[in-house]
C-alpha cells in the first residue's frame, strides 16, 4: 500500500514540475498537435492470413488503441499472469473487432458477421483450411466460435466457456475434424473469498542452492493468491466436433498448460502444473506433470514431474524432459530433448543435450535418438520421413548450427545443414516452410523462406534446398520495390504463391504470383493515412570512429527542403560479439510507412528531423561487451549526431535523446557521461541496475560478480551529472521484468533531490507497452511538449558540441 501511495502522490506532484504547481484533479489525459492527432485518428492496417493450401485469405482489423477504460477493468496480477477475471483469460489480450474472408480463386471479398462489440482472439486456420475457429471475449466469459471458409458463416459452441489463462485454449486435430479446448470446468463453484484475519505468515526458505532470481512482476504473495490462481488457471479438457459442435468433456480439471492431440487422434499430451507454487517465480517455474492420457481421460504414461524449478542458473535448462512434443511425422510418437549436464551450460560435459522419442502404446524405455554438444534450442520434423532439423546453440561463441538427424537410426548423424552468427542478418538462410506441421518436402528438398536483408536493402526470398547435397535453388526474390513477401506457397514445382506486395507509396497487399511471374491482385486495402506520406524518409549510413558501420532511419517534416532542424534521436542498445554483424544495416524505406503508438516517428510531423532506430551496437566478448558500454553508447550516438550535422538536416545544439526499457536505460546514461543533448525522454527504464541484480538483458555477471560494472552502467549513480532536463514515462502496472514501476520513482526523486530538471509521468492501468487510446495521445503530447520547451526554443548554446 505505501508504495502504490508513493506512485500516485509522485505522479499527481510532479505531473506539471515545470509549470505551475496544479490541483491533483488538474492533471487530465492530453491531445497532441492536430496533425499528429489526425494520422493517430487513422483506421489500422489489416493483418492478413493464408488458409493451409491457400484457397482462402483472413483479414483481421485490430483494435488498435483501446479507451482506457477497457484497461482499467478488473485484473488479477497473479503468478506472472494478469487475469481478467470475467473473461478467465488475459487481461486485455490483443483482439481483432472485425473478420473478413477473401477467396483466392476470384477475389472475392465475404464480410464475416460477429457478434455485436466482438473481441476476437486466438485466431485458427484448420490443418485443411476449410474452417477456422477463434475465441470472442465478453464479461461474461469467451466463447468459442468454428466458421466456414466456404460461405464466412460462424457458429458459436453451445455455452462452452474456454479457459484462456494459461495460453490459447484450443488446438485442431491434425484431420481437421475436431478441437481439442480447455474449457471453464462445468461444476466450478464460485472464485476464493479472502479471509479479512490472516491465518499466519507468509514464509518463504532458501535451501543453500544457487539459482538466479529474476525481478519478476505479478508474483504470488499469500496462500489465498495461491487459491484464486488455481481457481482461474484451472480447467477441463474437452472435444468439439467441428461439424455438429457437439462438446465431449473427459478426464479430471487441473491447471493445463499445454494440451496437444496425437496426429492419429486418439491420445492428448498434457501438462498440468501442480503446488507447491512459488513466491518468487512465475508459473513457468512450477512444478509441472506431463502425461499422455487417452480421450477417456486413462493417464497411459507419465513422460515428466519436474519439482519447482528454482535454481536454474543463467541461461541454464531444467534436467528434466523439456519441450515434450508429438512427432508431427508419425500417429501417435512423443519426442522431448534433455539436458545431460544438469541443466547448467558452466559445467564441463562432451555432451549437453539428448533427444528422445517414445512411440505408441508408450512402454519402455524411450530411443535415445541423438547427442549434441550444444543445447538443443529447436527441432522440426521433415514430412515423408522419419528426419528432423535440429537447431543447436553455442552460447559461448553465439553460433547457431541446424543439422539433419535420422530419428529411426540406431546412431544418427549430426549433419550440418547450415550454421549462423547470432544476429547475421544478410546470410540467414531463413527458416523452414510447413505442411500439416512438418518441415514441407517435395522428394529429397525442403524449402526455406527469408527476409533477405543485404546491405542494399531486403529482398524477401524462398528457396529449394536438395537434404543430401545440400545445395540451394532460388525459386523466388523480390525486388527491392515493390517489396514482395512470400505469404504462402502454394505450388512447390512451379514457384505459384501468395505474396504480400508493398512500396512507400503502396500499402500491403496481396497478390497471387503466378510461377510465370504474373501477378493478380487478391485485396485492394487503400492508404488509411495519407498525411503520413508527406513525411519524408530514408535511410543514412556513416561509421563510428572505431570503423563499425551504423545507420537510421531519417523522417523530416512535410514540405522540408533544406535547413538545419531540431532533431529527436530514438534507439535502442544490442549486444554483438562480432564487429561485421553489428554493422548490417537493417533500416529500410522499402515498406509502406505506418506510425502506430506513441511512435517517435509522429514528431517529424511537429516540425523535427527524427533519426530513428540509430544503430547503436554494443560490440566485445559475449561475457565482456559491457565493461565500455558507456563508451560505446556515446560513441554511437555522438557518430549519428555527428552524421545528421554532417548532411545538414540537424542543428547540434538542438537535439534531444529518446528511447523505452532498454532505450531509456540508454537515455538516461547518455544525458549522465555526456554532454550531447538538449534534453531527454525514458519511458518505462531501470535505472539502478542493483534492482536487477542478477544480470540484465544480455549481461550474464551479477551485481556480486562485478559489483564497480553494475555501478558504471547504473544512472541512477550519477544522477548529479544529469544536467539535461529529462522527462521520464512509466506505466503504473508496468510487468517486465526488472522494470518496476519504482525504478522511475526513484530515478525522478535522485533527479530532484540533487537539484535537476525532470518530469515523472504514471500511466494508469499501462504496463510496460502503452495501449490505451488517452495514454498514447498524453505520451505523444507530453514528448511533444518537453521536446519543444527545452529543444526546439532551447538556446543555441544549450548544449555542447562533444561528450
Amino acid at each position: 500500500m505505501l508504495r502504490r501511495s508513493l506512485a500516485l502522490t509522485l505522479s499527481v506532484a510532479s505531473a506539471l514540475l515545470y509549470a505551475t504547481p496544479a490541483r491533483a484533479d488538474d492533471v487530465r489525459y492530453q491531445k497532441p498537435p492536430k496533425a499528429i492527432l489526425d494520422a493517430l485518428n487513422a483506421a489500422p492496417l489489416p493483418g492478413m492470413s493464408a488458409a493451409p493450401g491457400g484457397a482462402s485469405l483472413m483479414l483481421t482489423t485490430p483494435l488498435r488503441y483501446p479507451p482506457v477504460a477497457d484497461l482499467s477493468t478488473p485484473m488479477l496480477r497473479l503468478a506472472g499472469i494478469r487475469i481478467d477475471p470475467a473473461t478467465n483469460g488475459i487481461h486485455h489480450a490483443a483482439a481483432s473487432t472485425a473478420l473478413a474472408l477473401v477467396r483466392v480463386s476470384d477475389g472475392k471479398r465475404i464480410p464475416i458477421v460477429l457478434p455485436a462489440a466482438a473481441r476476437v482472439s486466438n485466431l485458427q486456420w484448420s490443418p485443411n483450411g476449410k474452417r477456422f475457429a477463434f475465441t470472442n471475449a465478453t464479461r461474461t466469459g469467451t466463447a468459442l466460435y468454428v466458421g466456414s471458409a466456404a460461405n464466412g458463416t460462424i457458429a458459436r459452441v453451445g455455452s462452452l466457456a474456454v479457459n484462456g489463462v494459461l495460453g490459447v485454449p484450443f488446438t485442431w486435430s491434425a484431420n481437421s475434424a475436431s478441437l481439442l479446448v480447455r474449457a471453464v470446468p462445468a461444476k466450478r463453484g464460485p472464485a476464493p473469498m479472502e479471509n479479512a484475519v490472516p491465518t499466519g505468515p507468509v514464509a518463504q526458505d532458501a535451501t543453500g542452492v544457487k539459482g538466479t532470481i529474476v525481478t519478476y512482476e505479478d508474483l504470488l504473495a499469500s496462500p489465498h493468491d495461491e487459491a484464486t490462481f488455481a481457481y482461474y488457471a484451472t480447467s477441463e479438457l474437452a472435444i468439439v466436433d467441428a461439424a455438429t459442435l457437439a462438446v465431449t468433456r473427459f478426464g479430471k480439471p487441473a491447471l493445463f498448460s499445454e494440451a496437444q492431440l496425437s496426429p492419429n487422434g486418439k491420445f492428448v499430451l498434457a501438462a498440468s502444473i501442480h503446488r507447491p507454487f512459488s513466491y518468487l517465480f512465475p508459473y513457468e517455474r512450477f512444478p509441472v506433470t506431463t502425461t499422455v492420457i487417452d480421450t477417456h481421460g486413462t493417464v497411459v504414461r507419465t513422460v515428466a514431474d519436474e519439482p519447482l524449478r528454482d535454481n536454474i542458473t543463467p541461461e541454464g535448462v531444467s534436467p528434466g524432459p523439456r519441450n515434450v512434443a508429438w512427432e508431427a511425422t508419425a500417429p501417435a510418437t512423443l519426442a522431448w530433448v534433455q539436458a545431460l549436464d544438469g541443466g547448467n551450460p558452466e559445467s564441463k560435459a562432451t555432451d549437453r543435450d539428448a533427444m528422445f522419442t517414445l512411440a505408441a502404446p508408450f512402454a519402455g524405455q524411450p530411443h535415445d535418438v541423438v547427442h549434441t554438444q550444444q543445447r538443443m534450442r529447436q527441432v522440426w520434423f521433415v514430412g515423408g520421413g522419419t528426419q528432423a532439423m535440429v537447431a543447436t546453440n553455442d552460447r559461448t561463441a553465439r553460433l547457431t548450427t541446424v543439422a539433419l538427424v535420422d530419428t529411426a537410426a540406431q546412431a544418427p548423424a549430426f549433419a550440418p545443414l547450415w550454421t549462423l552468427k547470432d544476429n547475421d542478418r544478410y546470410n540467414d538462410p531463413g527458416t523452414p516452410i510447413f505442411k500439416d506441421g512438418a518441415v514441407m518436402r517435395v522428394g529429397d528438398e525442403i524449402f526455406l523462406r527469408g527476409a533477405g536483408y543485404g546491405a542494399d536493402g531486403r529482398k524477401p526470398f524462398v528457396d529449394r534446398m536438395n537434404l543430401t547435397t545440400k545445395a540451394k535453388t532460388r525459386i523466388f526474390q523480390s525486388g527491392l520495390a515493390p517489396l514482395d513477401t512470400p505469404m504462402a506457397l502454394l505450388d512447390p514445382a512451379t514457384g505459384r504463391m501468395i505474396v504480400e506486395r508493398q512500396s512507400p507509396e503502396m500499402p500491403p497487399n496481396a497478390f497471387l504470383r503466378e510461377g510465370t511471374g504474373a501477378m493478380r491482385a487478391l485485396t485492394a486495402i487503400a492508404d488509411p493515412a495519407p498525411m503520413l506520406r508527406a513525411i519524408q524518409r530514408r535511410v543514412v549510413t556513416y561509421k563510428r570512429p572505431d570503423g563499425i558501420d551504423l545507420s537510421f532511419t531519417l523522417y523530416l517534416p512535410p514540405g522540408y527542403t533544406s535547413g538545419a532542424l531540431p532533431t529527436y534521436l530514438w534507439a535502442y542498445p544490442a549486444e554483438f560479439n562480432d564487429a561485421s554483424v553489428a554493422g548490417q544495416n537493417t533500416n529500410s524505406t522499402q515498406t509502406f510507412a505506418t506510425i502506430g503508438g506513441a511512435r517517435e516517428a509522429y514528431l517529424a510531423l511537429a516540425g523535427y528531423a527524427v533519426l530513428d532506430n540509430a544503430s547503436i551496437p554494443i560490440v566485445g566478448p559475449t561475457r565482456t561487451a559491457n565493461d565500455t558500454y558507456v563508451e560505446q553508447l556515446v560513441a554511437g550516438a555522438k557518430a549519428a549526431i555527428d552524421r545528421a550535422v554532417e548532411i545538414g538536416v540537424t542543428d547540434r545544439n538542438r537535439v534531444g535523446v529518446g528511447g523505452h526499457s532498454y532505450g531509456a536505460f540508454m537515455t538516461a546514461n547518455l544525458l549522465a557521461h555526456s554532454t550531447l543533448f538538449a534534453a531527454g525522454v525514458a519511458e518505462s527504464g531501470a535505472y539502478n541496475r542493483s534492482l536487477t541484480p542478477f544480470g540484465f538483458q544480455n549481461e550474464r555477471r551479477t551485481y556480486w560478480d562485478d559489483t564497480p560494472l553494475y555501478t558504471k552502467m547504473s544512472p541512477f549513480a550519477f544522477a548529479t551529472e544529469i544536467k539535461a532536463p529529462m522527462l521520464m514515462i512509466h506505466g503504473m502496472k508496468d510487468d517486465n521484468t526488472g522494470t518496476f514501476p519504482i525504478q522511475s520513482e526513484r530515478m525522478f526523486a535522485a533527479i530532484k533531490g540533487n537539484g535537476g530538471v525532470a518530469r515523472l509521468v504514471m500511466l494508469p492501468n499501462e504496463a510496460h507497452g502503452y495501449l490505451g487510446r488517452e495514454t498514447i495521445e498524453t505520451v505523444i503530447a507530453e514528448t511533444v511538449t518537453w521536446m519543444d520547451k527545452y529543444v526546439k526554443n532551447a538556446p543555441k548554446a544549450t548544449a555542447a558540441t562533444t561528450p
